[in-house]
């Protein structure tokens, strides 16, 4: 029998190499071109996919360009926007209401060095020069341009604002805008502390369109008490200027004075003192009166206040229902002014600390007397021997009215006939009106309520009250923004800790151990 043929594996794995080989050999050949290939592929799905993508991306280059092409051309004012904390580059409402009622040009001129120029500085002066056509801002280098301090006669790091139909120019000191701190400048760290660019320029831009200034006289002689730079600086942008008045060497009121403020007297006034003032009251004077805790309940002081209907009462006012943080002595007063005295106020929120009250009379033929400002309901009125419960006035207003009769009848139909036409005389003379406003406390206006409570609406107030008073005087007192770590002010802060200690962390336990309950049952 014959035995199977045995193939040899050699012979069969060499053959099968070759044909590998010769596979391989086909594959590395260069193909030729092939059209109809080269048109499907253009033609295909991944093909046309892949144009589409590169246009699009094509065309998003091309409007993100466009976009910020034409967004550089915007004014800085819609195309930068404030998003800071402490709004360093609002711009306030009055600022807006003056600049838009702007009829001459104004040019501000910034001396200082480009280089150095702050940048929050600059981006404030472009916004704020974006508002009006009528304003211009140019910045001139006096090392490269020496000439420009002599014709602006002034030094470096300064802002000139001019108004050349009035010819009337204002310079501000770029450090009293960008506010170091006393101490750093000291130890060489120049911390900017507050930004002043809004309430520095608006007071300058009505100062240069002509804007009247008024005299206030400070009484002084009795323990008053001065005014704090941040008053003396909100006075100064209304065009309000300051000086002393000792009342006991002198038998008047000067004649060029508007305004007579008692900031605090912590001793009685004299009985000629207590003449002068009434007299300067009855002839169309205005006068402001803050107490101080040592005012006298009696005396000349307390006699002048009640001819004008209002009695100042012994001890100190608190209140149960609205104070700061539990201190009832820490009152934020309720706002009752009718007359619209006080203004609009931002927030609403006034606080006075260890204030007096008033009681306040009837009104009558030549008086009008009103409350400004008041406890809730859950007063009281605190003595050494007792304590009253009410609602208490802790600020007061008075407006005097009264005809004054002239000793020449021909003078007086002259100043009859020269007043007519505003409605303000009478057959027996010219009308007068005379102001009293009376604060139960001096710390409305004081640094240790002010400075620390930013967001609080005192300054405001008082400047409104004050502003009003003066007549033909606008508010310009818009205050530097603070770049410091603000205080929240929080009404009622008992009960507001009772709840985030306590109340809110027993929900949350009790929540925890029904759930813990429930799932323990099953």
């Amino acid at each position: 029998m014959k035995k199977p043929f045995k193939k040899n594996r050699a012979n069969v794995v060499g053959k099968s190499a070759g044909k590998r080989k010769r596979v391989k050999r086909r594959v590395l050949r260069k193909p030729g071109f092939d059209k109809e290939a080269m048109k499907a592929s253009f033609g295909s799905v991944t093909f046309r996919h892949g144009t589409y993508s590169v246009a699009a991306v094509v065309l998003v280059v091309i409007i993100a360009i466009a976009v910020n092409l034409i967004a550089g051309q915007l004014p800085e004012n819609i195309k930068e926007t404030d998003i800071s904390s402490d709004k360093v580059y609002e711009i306030s409402d009055t600022s807006r209401e003056i600049i838009a009622g702007l009829e001459d040009d104004i040019d501000i001129t910034v001396i200082t060095e480009e280089d150095y120029l702050d940048d929050m500085l600059r981006t404030f002066l472009q916004k704020y020069t974006a508002l009006s056509d009528h304003l211009s801002m140019d910045i001139i280098d006096p090392v490269l341009h020496p000439s420009v301090l002599e014709e602006y006669d002034t030094e470096g790091d300064t802002i000139v604002v001019e108004c050349k139909s009035t010819g009337l120019s204002q310079t501000i000191d770029i450090s009293d805008i960008m506010v170091q701190d006393v101490y750093s400048y000291y130890y060489g760290s120049g911390s900017i502390t507050e930004f002043d660019g809004d309430g520095q320029l608006t007071s300058a831009i009505s100062k240069v369109t002509g804007q009247e200034t008024k005299k206030v006289y400070l009484a002084s002689g009795h323990g008053e008490t001065e005014l704090s730079a941040t008053m003396t600086s909100l006075m100064t942008k209304s065009a309000v200027e300051t000086e002393e008045l000792d009342l006991f060497m002198t038998e008047e009121i000067p004649e060029d004075c508007d305004m007579l403020i008692f900031n605090g007297p912590t001793t009685d006034i004299s009985e000629g003192e207590k003449s002068v003032v009434d007299s300067y009251i009855k002839n169309g004077g205005s006068v402001i009166m803050l107490m101080s805790e040592d005012t006298p309940s009696s005396g000349n002081l307390a006699d002048l206040l009640s001819s004008y209907e209002i009695t100042l009462e012994d001890g100190y006012v608190a209140d149960m229902e609205r104070n700061y943080l539990g201190n009832y002595y820490a009152i934020f007063p309720e706002v009752t002014d009718s007359s619209g005295i006080t203004g609009d106020l931002s927030t609403g929120t006034v606080m006075v600390n260890n204030s007096r009250a008033f009681t306040l009379g009837e009104s009558g033929d030549e008086i009008e007397v009103s409350s400004m400002m008041e406890t809730s309901d859950y007063g009281y009125l605190v003595t050494d021997e007792s304590q009253e419960e009410g609602s208490f006035v802790l600020a007061a207003a008075v407006t005097y009215t009264a005809a004054q009769e002239d000793s020449d009848s021909s003078d007086s139909t002259e100043s009859a006939d020269d007043t007519s036409s505003d409605g303000d005389s009478s057959s027996d003379g010219e009308v007068t009106t005379g102001t009293l406003i009376v604060f139960g406390s001096q710390s409305v206006i004081d640094e240790s309520i002010t400075e620390a409570f930013s967001n609080l609406d005192n300054t405001t107030m008082f400047m409104n009250v004050m502003t009003s008073a003066l007549g033909d005087v606008q508010n310009l007192s818009i205050e530097a923004k603070s770049l410091e770590v603000q205080y929240n002010t929080v009404q009622n802060g008992g009960a507001i800790s009772v709840f985030l200690i306590f109340i809110i962390p027993a929900a949350f336990l009790v929540a925890g151990f029904v759930f813990w309950y429930r799932r323990r049952k099953v």
